[in-house]
């Protein structure tokens, strides 16, 4: 097999046969003194150094594939997560705020009429809700203004303020259907009954509680899941009885795995779904004179 070879003297390229690979001679063009180089060895080499080098560079360049495909499966599920504990962080987060704004203009409320606001307003043969009542203390006085307590609340003028609905009275990160939540429904409710701060008899005092103010309920997050929402003009809550005798299904929905609660010292705690029905009757009651660990709320 012949080689191209080229003069270093006069630069002229010969083929050379592979016979003459590695001797010296002449150069037929200028005659000055050559040496042939060895074709055969330089090939070997080449071909050494393609398959020494050619199987690692492969295992190297498979190795860093197989790296980036596992980097990337890692952060597909790790950014899945990342993004739901984001979002169930939002809404808890749109919870404990809305919780505590309402806790306070209760409590607001309960500073200047010397007792909590009734859950059921009474005017004449009319009844309204408590959530109207507090609208002062929530900086809504417009709305407050407009709404006509010498009517039924579900009455043609005040049903025309349903939709004004202030935002402290849902959760609004958390949509409710297939296609958002766009009614009037309220997210929080008051426990009502015997035993609560809200008994028939009346609102509860201050000086009228005896249990720890960090651990009795002041008002609850309540979404539900199959039931009519109720409209937040509703005079509607939840009587301590009916959790008694249907168990607490009807206390969260909001978030996941439990409820959030305000407690009287305006402080927001979580119940778990699976907790003892004990500790969520403790909590409940004003003057049970129980005492909770710690440790109970999450």
């Amino acid at each position: 097999m012949p080689f191209l070879f080229t003069c270093p003297h006069c630069h002229t390229s010969t083929q050379v046969d592979d016979c003459y690979s590695g001797h010296a001679g002449r150069c037929v063009t200028c005659g000055k003194e050559i040496q042939v180089p060895d074709f055969e060895s330089s090939g070997e080499e080449i071909a050494g150094r393609s398959r020494k080098y050619s199987l690692p560079m492969f295992l190297s360049i498979g190795f860093f594939v197989v790296i980036l495909i596992c980097l990337g499966f890692l952060l597909i599920r790790t950014g899945g997560d990342t993004v739901q504990r984001m979002a169930t962080n939002r809404v808890r987060s749109e919870s404990v705020a809305n919780l505590r704004q309402i806790a306070a203009a209760l409590n607001a409320y309960a500073r200047d009429h010397a007792t909590y606001p009734p859950p059921v307003v009474t005017v004449g043969k009319n009844t309204h809700s408590w959530r109207v009542l507090i609208l002062p203390y929530l900086n809504e006085n417009a709305l407050y203004d407009q709404y006509d307590f010498d009517k039924p609340w579900n009455s043609e003028s005040n049903m025309m303020l349903a939709y004004r609905i202030p935002a402290v009275f849902q959760n609004e990160k958390q949509k409710q259907g297939p296609f958002g939540n766009f009614g009037s429904h309220s997210d929080y409710v008051l426990i009502t009954g015997s035993g609560t701060l809200f008994p028939s008899t009346g609102p509860l005092s201050s000086d009228q509680i005896r249990d720890d103010a960090g651990q009795t309920l002041l008002l609850v997050e309540s979404r539900p899941i199959g039931k009519e929402a109720l409209s937040w003009m509703e005079p509607v809550d939840i009587n301590v009885n009916t959790l008694r005798t249907s168990g607490y299904g009807e206390l969260g929905g909001v978030l996941e795995d439990g409820f959030a609660f305000a407690t009287i010292d305006e402080k927001t705690r979580f119940m778990s779904g699976s907790a003892d029905p004990l500790v969520i009757r403790a909590v409940i009651t004003a003057n049970g004179g129980e005492r909770l660990p710690s440790d109970v709320f999450d």
